[in-house]
């Protein structure tokens, strides 16, 4: 049991780890970050493959444990939950926290039956993929959760909806950036990055890093920067991040002889050396966006960023003021946003200055682990729920 003067075991379920996406992202800044003499994180992961930010979760002493669950209705799912159960008696867990559907639901449920006394979700994106039989699922796990997450309004006004959860469970906490590790560059140093992603110095780089998954809507930003290349022949656009359609597109952009002006990265583990080859950034999902980190990251990098209405996306980004935010699908906006930000260099660089501020003010790494430590506290046996 947890007393004031040990340590507080968290217990993190995740159902995936197998890249370095964004929710991946923010629970290594988490379990990393906590304060070490306060908090003693431990990760389980239900499907997962090798990855550098579990390496590097690893190397700094955190646990992160394979424990694969396929199928949660299946006798091997029964026999996880013994393994499970056993772990989170065995290290004293105090709070369990889930990430996604599986460890929504199923891990849920076993860590109530092992005797945890809290359990939080986090909520990340809009669950626009979930059919009935996963909200309802949901909806019934609401009875083992104390406490969600939201990682923006507009996640905790959507899931409050489509899973029956009451107002006062939720807590919203955005995501944070590692301020420490994204700068803005100097004219020099973006004209070399330019040079070293294959551009020219002059060139106007667009660039969006998000994973090629249907979701993220690359396309929209490929037609409207083909017409946005016919009236501008300098313009480049660079996307970064692999992904199940990353090969359908690079195969698209060589047969359509575009290789010269749109480059692919492929997966890469720091997006820094080529966001500082970007002059405008984009994020232009058409569903199921949470609160993106890929934005703050740009934003940090003292880049204008041009989104969708999806999500959190408008809590990031000050409309005007930062970059701008576009309804889904509108290409002719994209494109109209796009033409404005490269004909106008002084409104770029007062957007740049501003969006590296917002990030500095209102997204810092520290910010968010304070929130989480506060919800933490929140719940221990002194301040918390009862048992």
């Amino acid at each position: 049991m947890f007393t004031m003067s040990s340590k507080l075991k968290i217990l993190y379920l995740i159902d995936f780890w197998k890249a370095t996406g964004g929710t991946e992202r923010h629970l290594s800044y988490l379990v990393t970050h906590l304060e070490k003499t306060r908090f003693q994180p431990h990760v389980v992961v239900f499907d997962y493959e090798p990855n550098s930010l579990v390496d590097q979760v690893r190397a700094l002493g955190v646990e992160v444990l394979h424990m694969p669950v396929a199928r949660y209705y299946t006798p091997n799912a029964f026999v996880k939950a013994l393994e499970l159960r056993r772990f989170i008696r065995a290290r004293g867990i105090d709070i369990v926290q889930t990430f996604h559907y599986k460890a929504d639901t199923y891990g849920a449920l076993v860590a109530r039956l092992s005797g945890v006394r809290h359990i939080v979700s986090s909520k990340r994106d809009a669950a626009d993929y979930k059919n009935s039989f996963h909200l309802k699922l949901h909806h019934l796990a609401g009875a083992l959760t104390d406490r969600y997450i939201a990682v923006s309004g507009v996640i905790a006004d959507v899931i409050g909806r489509k899973e029956g959860v009451p107002a006062d469970k939720f807590t919203v906490i955005h995501n944070g950036v590692d301020l420490g590790r994204y700068n803005q560059p100097s004219e020099a140093d973006q004209a070399a990055a330019k040079v070293a992603n294959g551009f020219a110095p002059d060139d106007f780089v667009i660039g969006m890093s998000a994973n090629f998954r249907p979701e993220k809507d690359h396309q929209l930003l490929i037609d409207a920067f083909r017409e946005l290349r016919r009236e501008d022949p300098k313009a480049r656009l660079l996307f970064v991040g692999g992904g199940p359609q990353y090969e359908q597109y690079k195969a698209w952009v060589e047969e359509n002889g575009l290789a010269d002006s749109i480059r692919l990265t492929g997966p890469v583990d720091d997006v820094r050396p080529f966001l500082h080859a970007v002059d405008v950034a984009c994020l232009v999902p058409k569903i199921n966006e949470g609160f993106s980190n890929s934005i703050l990251e740009k934003m940090a990098t003292g880049l204008p960023v041009i989104a969708t209405d999806v999500g959190g996306n408008k809590e990031a980004i000050a409309e005007g003021v930062t970059g701008n935010i576009i309804a889904p699908r509108d290409g002719a906006a994209l494109l109209d946003r796009l033409r404005r930000l490269r004909a106008d260099r002084v409104l770029r660089a007062r957007m740049s200055a501003a969006a590296r501020k917002r990030a500095v003010e209102l997204f810092s790494l520290p910010a968010m682990i304070r929130k989480h430590t506060d919800l933490y506290d929140s719940l221990s046996p002194q301040k918390g729920i009862a048992a």
